[in-house]
């Protein structure tokens, strides 16, 4: 996950204040990230299909209409709602 962030998403291992990977029913695998300028929201990350980090959260209905309150929202996922 943290290569995602610093290679993919152009974070520095700095930017980040915590990253916790969990086991659950689903999905599966998934990552919370908190970075250090948003130490209140969980970015919430699944490999998608084995290849590819997907952002799940914050969910799509926090975002709606909250965009700038959210810092590291991928872009990948602003495609889809824009």
């Amino acid at each position: 996950m943290l290569h995602y962030l610093v290679a993919t998403n152009h974070y520095k291992e700095s930017d980040t204040l915590e990253i916790k990977a969990k086991y659950s029913k689903m999905p599966t695998y998934s990552v919370d990230a908190v970075f250090k300028d948003e130490p209140n929201v969980t970015y919430n990350y699944t490999l998608y299909d084995g290849k590819e980090w997907f952002q799940l959260g914050p969910s799509d209905g926090e975002i709606e209409g909250n965009q700038d309150k959210y810092k590291h929202i991928d872009t990948k996922r602003l495609q889809g709602t824009e």
